[in-house]
């Protein structure tokens, strides 16, 4: 179980995540909000590449704040970038293999990634550099997957994506989900985050507005319109 207790991060003087505190066991948390709420950095924070000002991030209990980029993914954290962060002049097998590499200390059962993601056989000897933008975040969710993370941070997930990829890499993250992981994501879009997500935290200046299935959260949206 992922979970956050009173996360507070700033970038300079200014606050961009306040107080946000959440659990996830078991399920699919998406965090929602408009560009700037503090999405990602609540991310890039569990994940390690930022610091933080105060609070706790704990992994089945244990606080992970002190454990540095490095050994997070030994400790059961995978990332999925917004950007994908592939090495480009490697191929898919390559990419796949540098994080398998940085995983293989924890010790842990790897996910049959071809059984999961059965796209990835035809990909393997391609250079990354030369795949779609969809074929792209298959591999880098491949890559965050292999070493079987308790729990997956996905990023804009399905960021530019045609419907029928969204489709697909939604259906893929319930799979996963299915596997027993815990999974945290955030996305921009409220109907994109409906795709895959259980539950909804909508985030606004960073700090948690509204939590709910995405059917609530849109109840929501629209009575907070109407009463305007």
């Amino acid at each position: 179980m992922l979970e956050i207790d009173d996360l507070t991060v700033s970038y300079g003087t200014e606050r961009a995540v306040n107080k946000v505190s959440l659990k996830v066991a078991g399920e699919v948390v998406c965090l929602c909000g408009r560009n700037g709420a503090g999405k990602s950095t609540v991310l890039r924070a569990v994940a390690g590449l930022i610091d933080v000002d105060s609070g706790q991030i704990l992994l089945d209990g244990k606080d992970v704040i002190a454990i540095p980029l490095c050994k997070r993914l030994e400790n059961g954290i995978g990332y999925v970038p917004e950007d994908r962060k592939l090495f480009k002049e490697m191929t898919v097998r390559e990419n796949i293999e540098v994080a398998r590499i940085g995983g293989r200390a924890s010790g842990r059962r790897e996910m049959n990634i071809e059984e999961l993601l059965p796209e990835l056989a035809s990909l393997y000897t391609r250079k990354s550099k030369l795949l779609s933008g969809g074929q792209q975040k298959i591999v880098s969710i491949a890559r965050a997957i292999v070493t079987s993370p308790e729990v997956l941070l996905f990023d804009e997930l399905l960021e530019g994506l045609a419907r029928s990829m969204m489709i697909k890499i939604s259906d893929i993250v319930k799979i996963i989900k299915a596997e027993g992981k815990d999974i945290l994501c955030a996305e921009s879009s409220l109907d994109k985050a409906s795709l895959y997500a259980d539950r909804i935290i909508w985030l606004d200046k960073g700090q948690i507005v509204a939590t709910g299935t995405p059917d609530e959260i849109k109840r929501q949206m629209a009575d907070a319109i109407r009463a305007k």
